[in-house]
């Protein structure tokens, strides 16, 4: 018998990425609580896992307008047509998987996988708890199913806008994204930050005007981080660069974040979250993709950095920072105001241990 079943989808990295920190946590106040991280794709059919990942990450680079066309029907429509299909395909075969792992609660961190299980849930009459986990600052339809008994979300606007959708208010708890240890605990204190960490992960290409504009500041390292984009990596890397330093897939980025004074990075949920609880200031590159749209909508509004349309402005914005640190304790202040809100390290033992009992 499995006590946790998390269900999450291969969809870009940060659906996968809360799904481990959820574990980490609960398993922090459970240590004898079995969790399975499972991928509904691989359970359903694991044929179209990659089939599935690689269409996604062509429709959202290359035809957004698609995309945001699929988005927005699902994000306006209760119980839509897209995922009532996607649902109606693969919920006996995850009833099946049910039945074998034997879970006393699903945590769903995709909205494909809280829809399949409340139509589980009411088609076999099953009783299990279904706790649902928002991946971005957004309160769209494909998460909202009655049949869902908890749902942990980002900010208290989003718990706000469910309770106007209807959503009990005494089943919804505010914890921000959930993020994994390294990023809640400060591993050491630096005083004199020197470094503006550039995440390039997902963005095919940076001019060279902006990297020599860049590399001319010697008030401040630049970090650049290209993630698992190779391509790029090896295209940085065969330049040489007084200021720059060039990294690819790291394994500290916690680390490298506590030691900068800036990040710019894309408006992913799970990025923006941890850059939060490392009190990081925010230069995030605007996005017209469905669920990121919200994300940068967040960031404007309780400003906690700024928006910029491409990467061209930024050596500009980084002297700016740097010659003006009044702006940057303001973003500070803001992000504290934020963090007071999470209930990051308590949330598995106040909230999920009542539900479970494990």
């Amino acid at each position: 018998m499995t006590d946790i079943l998390i269900l999450t989808a291969s969809f870009g990295m940060g659906h996968i990425s809360v799904s481990k920190a959820l574990k980490e946590q609960i398993e922090s106040e459970n240590k004898n609580a079995e969790i399975v991280i499972s991928d509904i794709l691989e359970i359903v059919n694991p044929k179209i896992k990659n089939f599935s990942s690689k269409m996604y990450s062509e429709l959202t680079e290359n035809y957004p307008g698609v995309y945001n066309a699929f988005y927005d029907i699902k994000v306006n429509y209760k119980n839509n047509i897209i995922d009532s299909v996607f649902c109606n395909l693969c919920y006996k075969k995850l009833y099946e998987y049910i039945l074998v792992k034997k879970p006393r609660v699903i945590i769903s961190t995709f909205p494909l996988c809280s829809c399949i299980v409340s139509k589980i849930k009411e088609e076999y009459n099953v009783k299990i708890n279904l706790i649902t986990v928002i991946t971005d600052v957004v309160d769209s339809w494909e998460w909202i199913y009655e049949e869902t008994n908890m749902y942990l979300v980002p900010t208290k606007e989003i718990k706000n806008r469910l309770i106007s959708k209807g959503v009990s208010r005494d089943i919804i708890i505010v914890t921000g994204i959930p993020v994994t240890k390294e990023f809640i605990n400060t591993s050491f204190y630096v005083k004199n930050k020197n470094s503006i960490l550039v995440i390039l992960s997902g963005i095919d290409n940076i001019s060279k005007n902006v990297l020599n504009e860049l590399d001319k500041n010697s008030n401040i390292k630049i970090k650049i981080v290209t993630g698992r984009n190779k391509k790029l990596f090896e295209k940085l890397s065969d330049r040489v660069f007084t200021n720059i330093e060039v990294y690819g897939y790291v394994n500290n980025l916690n680390q490298m974040m506590d030691e900068s004074l800036l990040i710019v990075t894309k408006p992913g949920g799970v990025t923006i979250f941890e850059a939060i609880n490392k009190e990081l200031p925010l230069i995030v590159l605007n996005s017209n993709i469905g669920q990121e749209k919200g994300n940068v909508e967040f960031i404007k509004q309780t400003k906690i950095g700024i928006v910029i349309n491409d990467l061209s402005s930024l050596p500009y914005i980084i002297d700016y920072y740097i010659n003006n640190p009044g702006i940057i304790n303001y973003y500070y202040k803001n992000i504290r105001k934020i963090k007071k809100t999470l209930n990051y390290k308590n949330f598995s033992g106040s909230v999920i241990n009542e539900v479970i009992q494990v």
